[in-house]
């Protein structure tokens, strides 16, 4: 799920309210991961990804590069769904 489905979906079902509360909270998960990008938990370690809640139902799953102090994201996931479906 992209950052653009979510807020399409806001926008479809939900008021402007829902959607400037959801795009707060993904800027400021963001910069949070900017000062510590190891916060999340680690979903897969052998590559460096992590998943972090930025809403009770929405996770963001990132890679972290240390080396070159980069933060790639690679996905929102609705945490309702399956976990197995999980591709990024």
């Amino acid at each position: 799920m992209t950052y653009l489905a979510i807020i399409d979906y806001l926008e479809r079902e939900w008021s402007e309210k829902e959607i400037i509360s959801f795009i707060s909270l993904v800027h400021n998960k963001l910069n949070l991961l900017k000062e510590q990008p190891a916060i999340g938990w680690v979903h897969k370690k052998k590559f460096k990804i992590y998943k972090t809640l930025v809403h009770k139902n929405v996770a963001l799953i990132y890679h972290v590069k240390l080396q070159i102090k980069e933060i790639v994201l690679l996905t929102f996931w609705d945490d309702i769904q399956d976990p197995e479906k999980l591709k990024y």
